[in-house]
């Protein structure tokens, strides 16, 4: 979340500014409005300093001033009148430009528009049969639905000058390419080249980040702006919809091992000599835990050839309320191994809370047990300000969604922490 110069690594006098406009920018997209004092105290800067980088803001479109009403005070005798600057508080602005997010799994595509402060400006989404191990068929299917959100009438037409792309796999960090997408069929796919190929790159470029990495992201933003939470530093996501997955923040920071592989619970081998997996080895918590899994133990696999994994996954949750004998074996049996692993886990890494998303949501209270806080998944619209509330959609879907939040909303905060290219986009 953070970023750490390098050793020794010297900032030039271009990167000092920058990184000063950052703050105030930061600044106000936590606090929402705040007054010249109030920045100056939250940032550390020297007023005049701090007056001239609020005026390059304003001149630029991210930041906006509105007076203050102030709050009348009965005083005997009156005070003298004194001259001065009014009373006004400053704002994010960032209407003018926007984040465009795609999240895909091998069943729907979910599609997002959010201008800089955090507003959504236009949400699609579309079911469809992903074609497996074609991912240029696969793209091709994208970018038409991007083309279709380009043509569209957005409120305040901003300009969308940076993409991101939530996918169900891992990402290296260095090159943003999906080493493997077990669920798609993918090997060494550039998807970012893929895309760009087909309609070009906006003008701050595209990102590509791992979907369960971006719901922890999203999780932990809004754990962190509760005032009940707002102290967490550590904490655990675990998701279960496409496969199991899930993100670790470890000192505030996302957990990314050295090429951004880490934290792959689905794939924490629970059964020595157990059940091969797709990935190649043996006994992987998702064999014996993950959706596909629990669906098949429910009796529901021909549910989901007709109606999707997600809906099955939907269908299971519905019987095991009802007490359903095979429904309720099911997703005890995930549980068991579920509780396992979450257990160790917290051995591990000592977390403060838990996260459960997709499905698992659904059935929080059968983790009770464990020794720390567990939540189920946020309303990813928590910080937007629109889109329906969470008990209109389903758990599996609301997983995918806490992932778009989580990507648009991490691409938001690094524009935002160095905002030197948003100046002349």
């Amino acid at each position: 979340m953070s970023h750490m110069d390098r050793p020794g690594e010297s900032l030039k006098s271009s990167d000092v500014r920058d990184h000063n406009l950052g703050l105030v920018l930061a600044s106000l997209e936590k606090a929402g409005s705040a007054s010249r004092t109030q920045l100056a105290e939250t940032t550390g800067l020297v007023r005049g300093a701090l007056t001239a980088l609020i005026a390059e803001l304003i001149e630029v479109g991210l930041v906006r001033t509105s007076p203050v009403d102030p709050k009348p005070v009965e005083v005997t005798p009156p005070p003298r009148a004194r001259a001065g600057r009014p009373q006004e508080k400053l704002e994010l602005d960032g209407s003018r430009l926007a984040v465009l997010g795609v999240q895909f799994t091998p069943d729907r595509i979910h599609l997002c528009v959010v201008d800089l402060a955090g507003r959504s400006l236009l949400r699609r989404e579309l079911a469809f049969r992903a074609p497996y191990g074609d991912p240029e068929a696969l793209v091709a299917i994208l970018v038409e639905q991007m083309e279709e959100v380009f043509a569209s009438k957005i409120v305040g037409s901003p300009s969308i000058v940076q993409w991101v792309f939530a996918v169900p796999a891992p990402v290296f960090t260095s090159t943003g390419v999906i080493p493997i997408a077990i669920d798609l069929g993918w090997h060494d796919v550039d998807l970012a080249r893929l895309v760009s190929d087909r309609i070009g790159v906006p003008r701050l470029g595209i990102r590509v980040v791992n979907d369960a990495n971006a719901a922890t992201y999203a999780e932990f933003n809004s754990l962190w702006r509760n005032p009940e939470t707002a102290g967490v530093t550590d904490l655990i996501y675990l998701k279960s919809d496409t496969g199991i997955g899930g993100g670790a923040i470890v000192a505030g920071s996302i957990l990314l091992g050295a090429n951004g592989f880490a934290f792959e619970p689905g794939h924490v081998s629970v059964v020595p000599d157990g059940i091969e997996c797709e990935c190649g080895r043996r006994g992987c918590l998702v064999t014996v835990a993950g959706p596909e899994r629990v669906v098949s133990l429910a009796g529901l696999d021909a549910y989901a050839v007709d109606n999707g994994l997600e809906a099955a996954l939907q269908e299971v949750v519905r019987r095991f309320r009802a007490s359903e004998s095979a429904a309720v074996a099911a997703v005890g049996e995930a549980v068991r191994w579920l509780r396992l692993v979450l257990e160790n886990l917290v051995v591990l890494f000592e977390p403060q809370y838990i996260v459960l998303g997709g499905y698992l949501a659904e059935i929080v209270d059968e983790f009770s047990a464990l020794p720390v806080p567990v939540h189920a998944y946020t309303n990813p619209w928590a910080t937007s300000g629109s889109g329906p509330e969470a008990s209109e959609r389903p758990p599996a879907s609301s997983a995918a969604l806490g992932a778009l939040d989580g990507a648009i909303l991490q691409a938001r905060h690094d524009l935002l922490s160095s905002p030197g290219p948003l100046r002349t986009a």
